[in-house]
Parts: C-alpha cells; sequence; structure tokens
C-alpha cells in the first residue's frame, strides 16, 4: 500500500482514545527536514530530486517512507518545518537577526504534530479567538436549508448569507503572523462546510486537509496526478481498500508527453450555491500561510503566499440542469470550465452537478485552461495561449496597441524570446506578426534573487518550491532583460504567486487592464509550445500540464475615470479594487545578482 493511502488508513482506522493520548505525548527533540517541494513545470529531473530530498532525515538518511512511490505521483507533499533563518516579518532578515530556535517536533508518516492538531481542532470549534478577514462573516448559527412551507423569505436570507462571493473576487492567502488585509484562509474558503468538493491540485498533505474538511461530513473527490494506467489502478484500489469515508481520486489522462496534473481548482456543492475557487496554491498548509506549532501555539511567521479566485454562483431557479448538451447557452465562462471537466474525464454526474447553478454572472470573466497533448482536436483554438487570446477577445480586451505586462511566477522554464512573444501577443489578443520587436522592453518577470531566498522567513530551505534551472538561465536565448526580484509587500515572504498583470491601450486609445490568476507558471510546458519546421514555419502547439486560471477585468467605470495622455497605460493602482497587488511593481532589476537556484541549494547542502 502506498504512503498516501498507509496515512489515511491509519487515520480513519486508529482508535480515537489511543490517537488523542498520542497527541499530548511530550515532543521529542529532533531535526527537521528541509523544504524542498518542486513545482517545476519543466525539470522533472528536479522533481524527483527534490522529493526524495524532502524524505531524508536530519542526517541525510532517507525516511523509512518509499521514495519510489512518493516519486511516482502520490503526491504527499508537505514541507516539514521552517530554517532557522526564520525572522518575524517586522524585521528584515539578515544573518545577524534574532532569531528563536529551530522547533522541534514529534511528527507522524506525514510530519503532523499531533498535539498542535489537536489544539488546532479546539481552536476551530471556538476555543480560541481568531482575528477575521474584514468582510469575512462566520457562519456559526445558520439553519439547515429546509424547504418548509411559508420559510421561503429566511431561506433566501440563508442562502445569501452563505453567498459572500456573489460577485467574484481576488483574495491572498493568509499568512501568519502578519496583518489582515485582503486575505483569505482556507477555512473561510471552507465556510459553510460543502456537501460535496471537487478539488485538484499537484501537492497534498491528506491529514491537513481532512482536518480543514472531514470526508465523515464532505464528499471528496481528490484529481491528482498519476501517470500511467497501472500506478492509477494501483491507487484507485488502494483508496478502496482504506475504505475512507465519501472519498475518490480521480486521475486525468496522463498519456505521451503529459507531465503533470497541475490545475488548482475547488468545485464546493452547496444545497443553494457552488463555490468556484482557482487559486495558486497547493493543498499544503505552509501555502496557506500556516506554519508549524508547539503547544497549539504556532510561533514561526508565514513562509510562503498565494493568490485565489472565488465566486458563488447561486442554483438555477427552475430546478433544471442547465445547458445540457447546449453548452453554447452557457457563458464562455462556464463553457471553457465544463470543458476542461469533461477533458479530464470527470464523471457526468459531477458535471452535470455544475450545470445545476447559474453562471450569468461569470459573464465578465474568462475561464483559461491548458488540456494536454499536441493541439490537433477540437481544443486546438481554445486552450493554453490560444485559450487565453479566446478569453481576452471574447471580453472585449483585445485589439491593443500598446501592453505593460508583469509576470509573477513560482517556477520558470527553458525562456526563449519566441515563446514571450507568443504570450505577449496572445495577452493583447493579435496575432504574432502584429507585435513590435521591442515587446521586452515592456514585459517584467518576477522571480527572487538568491539573497532575496535566503534573507526569506524560511531561508533558503523553503525554497525548494520555486525553481529555475541555471543551464536555462544561462543559455544565450533567456531573456535576462526581462528578469526583475520578486519582493514581497509582505515583507520576508516567498511568492508560489502564477500572476499576469496586464496593464494597455487599445488602438483607439481605450485603456485595458486585467489580471490572470491561476496555476500555470510561466513555461512552454504551461502556456504550450510551437516547434520551427525546417520549412520555417511553426509546427502544431504542445501543451505538456493540465493548468488553469481566470482572467479578471478592471471594471470599465474605473478605467474610464483615469485622465491619461495620449499614449499611457494605465498605472499599476487601478487594480486596487480588483486585487491586492502582493509584490513591488515595477521592480528591482538584476543587475549583477542572480537568481535563485534550488538545484545549486540542493546540491550543495551539507550532510550531516
Amino acid at each position: 500500500m502506498s504512503f498516501l493511502f498507509k496515512c489515511l488508513l491509519r487515520r480513519f482506522h486508529e482508535d480515537l482514545k489511543r490517537a488523542i493520548e498520542m497527541s499530548l505525548q511530550d515532543t521529542k527533540p529532533s531535526s527537521p527536514p528541509a523544504i524542498v517541494l518542486d513545482d517545476s513545470d519543466d525539470d522533472d529531473e528536479d522533481m524527483r530530486r527534490a522529493i526524495a530530498l524532502s524524505l531524508q532525515d536530519a542526517k541525510g538518511n532517507v525516511n523509512n517512507s518509499s521514495t519510489s512511490e512518493a516519486v511516482k505521483g502520490t503526491q504527499n507533499g508537505q514541507y516539514g518545518s521552517q530554517s532557522s533563518n526564520s525572522a518575524p516579518p517586522t524585521q528584515p532578515a539578515s544573518a545577524s537577526s534574532n532569531r528563536p530556535p529551530t522547533q522541534s517536533l514529534q511528527v507522524g508518516l506525514l510530519g503532523i504534530d499531533r498535539k498542535a492538531m489537536e489544539q488546532e481542532r479546539l481552536a476551530r470549534l471556538g476555543k480560541r479567538t481568531r482575528t477575521a478577514s474584514p468582510d469575512y462573516r462566520p457562519n456559526k448559527f445558520r439553519r439547515p436549508p429546509n424547504r418548509r412551507a411559508g420559510h421561503e423569505e429566511e431561506e433566501e436570507e440563508d442562502t445569501l448569507a452563505d453567498m459572500r462571493f456573489p460577485l467574484g473576487v481576488v483574495k491572498r492567502t493568509w499568512a501568519h503572523k502578519y496583518p489582515r488585509t485582503n486575505d483569505i484562509k482556507l477555512e473561510e474558503v471552507f465556510d459553510p462546510a460543502p456537501k460535496t468538493a471537487i478539488l485538484s491540485a499537484l501537492h497534498w498533505n491528506d491529514e491537513w486537509v481532512f482536518s480543514k474538511l472531514p470526508p465523515q461530513k464532505t464528499k471528496q473527490i481528490w484529481v491528482m496526478s498519476a501517470k500511467g494506467e497501472e500506478l492509477q489502478n494501483k491507487l484507485l484500489g488502494e483508496a478502496t481498500e482504506a475504505r475512507i469515508p465519501n472519498f475518490r481520486p480521480h486521475f486525468p489522462p496522463m498519456d505521451g508527453n503529459v507531465q503533470h496534473m497541475h490545475s488548482k481548482l475547488m468545485l464546493l456543492f452547496h444545497d443553494d450555491f457552488l463555490r468556484i475557487v482557482v487559486p495558486s496554491a497547493n493543498m499544503i498548509k505552509e501555502e496557506w500561510g500556516e506554519t508549524n506549532t508547539k503547544d497549539g501555539v504556532s510561533w514561526q511567521p508565514a513562509v510562503l503566499e498565494n493568490t485565489a479566485f472565488l465566486i458563488d454562483l447561486p442554483r438555477r431557479q427552475d430546478g433544471t440542469v442547465g445547458a445540457v448538451g447546449q453548452k453554447e447557452d452557457l457563458t464562455a465562462f462556464g463553457q471553457s470550465l465544463i470543458e476542461f471537466l469533461e477533458a479530464m474525464g470527470m464523471r457526468k454526474n459531477a458535471v452535470d452537478g455544475v450545470l445545476k447553478f447559474d453562471f450569468s454572472l461569470t459573464k465578465d470573466f474568462g475561464f483559461v485552461h491548458a488540456i494536454p497533448g499536441t493541439l490537433t482536436s477540437q481544443y486546438a483554438d481554445h486552450t493554453g495561449l490560444e485559450g487565453l487570446r479566446t478569453a481576452v477577445q471574447k471580453l472585449g480586451l483585445d485589439d491593443v496597441e500598446t501592453m505593460e505586462l508583469d509576470y509573477a511566477s513560482a517556477s520558470l522554464g527553458a525562456l526563449k524570446e519566441s515563446f514571450l512573444k507568443s504570450l505577449y501577443a496572445a495577452a493583447c489578443g493579435r496575432p504574432v506578426s502584429a507585435i513590435s520587436d521591442d515587446f521586452l522592453d515592456h514585459f517584467r518577470i518576477y522571480f527572487p534573487t538568491d539573497e532575496t531566498v535566503k534573507k526569506s522567513n524560511g531561508g533558503p530551505d523553503c525554497g525548494g518550491i520555486i525553481t529555475l534551472n541555471r543551464s536555462y538561465y544561462n543559455n544565450a536565448s533567456f531573456p535576462k532583460k526581462c528578469m526583475r526580484n520578486h519582493m514581497s509587500t509582505r515583507q520576508g515572504l516567498l511568492s508560489h504567486n502564477k500572476l499576469l498583470l496586464a496593464r494597455g491601450h487599445k488602438k483607439d486609445g481605450t485603456p485595458v487592464a486585467w489580471a490572470y490568476v491561476g496555476s500555470a507558471n510561466l513555461s512552454e510546458s504551461a502556456w504550450g509550445s510551437q516547434r520551427e519546421l525546417k520549412s520555417g514555419k511553426l509546427g502544431k502547439m504542445a501543451v505538456r500540464n493540465w493548468e488553469c486560471g481566470v482572467v479578471v477585468p478592471v471594471p470599465e467605470a474605473i478605467l474610464q475615470a483615469l485622465a491619461l495622455k495620449d499614449g499611457e497605460v494605465p498605472p499599476i493602482w487601478v487594480f486596487k479594487d480588483v486585487l491586492e497587488v502582493p509584490f513591488h511593481i515595477p521592480g528591482e532589476p538584476y543587475g549583477d545578482k542572480q537568481p535563485w537556484f534550488f538545484r545549486d541549494f540542493q546540491e550543495t547542502a551539507p550532510k550531516e
């Protein structure tokens, strides 16, 4: 039985009294493993090395758990604890800073501190006070949505109270020890508790997810990455054997050159509404701003941040399944989402369940997916880069003459000018041939320098989720002039964001601005690539990852209020009512600094 389902089986079949006793045992000092999860889209060797290193103990020995199973795709990603270089966000992190000692933990197979889990469970029950997001409304005393005659008005009030995001919002993930602003915790995403949840991610901390969303109460489908029919059948069998209530893994097609199921997506089904969440975060606590605890208290500041798009869709009033066999009746957002679910092989009843909700308020957003493969099928003109171009066009954001692009990416592929030109053209909603040769002067790529990672709250041990291959960067074709140091506006945090900010004006001078929030890093694996043939023509587009994201335009009323001169593009503050930009723009050029190379740190880290 694989590492994942051994852990799950243990969690749901061990005696409750024994579990509580274990959770109250004194902690035994030990050195934590380094944080070395690799989210790279382009380098499988980096992924294998990173996961293998994450299973080493403090002496550099391989953990007794099966490394091969972890590498094969069970995706039991957990970060362990943070580096001893940690510093509170109110102080600059430096070698001379006074920092608390590295925390020692008694951990289970997934690196879970059981005593901390019990404290956190009590906290979720209201035993401790939590500071809420400014627009967050707890749902402690909601009535069940019973359909008694004469109570329709009360039920409608309940539904409206639960639907916190009917118009769509973009929020930063919460970060421990930082002031709350326009952010959100995972338990707030799951509030109220959904009846059914479809969750998609590359890396998972299963016990942590189940602590937030107990399968005894919520039916769950986890869309996971597992390549090969043999491995998929093996994991399905183990899930059945584990007898976890209301739980089923799902594996999208991973044939041929498909590399990762990298999309992050949540479909949270309630009686009266569907919550759609498109985050950049995996299902791991550190990516949602949580850190290790001791005696129920977390003293470490957060180490990573992400961004999420959320929207609540009401159930259709007519009670019917909408647009079954008639997808053209849906908004473009809805059509693209349904197409993505069907391409992943999602069961018909799950797809029909999505169609029971009203997508009309998604008309102002674009759902952009990447369906992997060589694009000769029905997806050729509306997935990957072409999907971005199509979304921009359908939202009326195309025909752009001048565009400024700022792209924050957690991992970078083997970037070339030709690929960036294709992406720039897609963002403008125009063909590549219409883009001028100076487009790189208007394209900035945000990725942390080596110094930034080492001075972050978690230090280099937290840098395994941020990847760039040195050979890619040193290639003469790599666009170094576009590189900017990624500095979070919450000092000390590293970014796992995949965030593209676009500001420009059309040929007629009309300003445009929009943001992409999702799972796609800046790589050909995520967006697709076209190889130049011997004839000089471009070959067929090929995508290697499953990805998804949302295009969120700045409202026209905000753009019309700008007093721009001829040729000016909207300023960066134009996004202030749409999202909280999490990094400094325009950013510091690299100069003589070097980007963070995780593999260098991995290969030079001392072995005790």
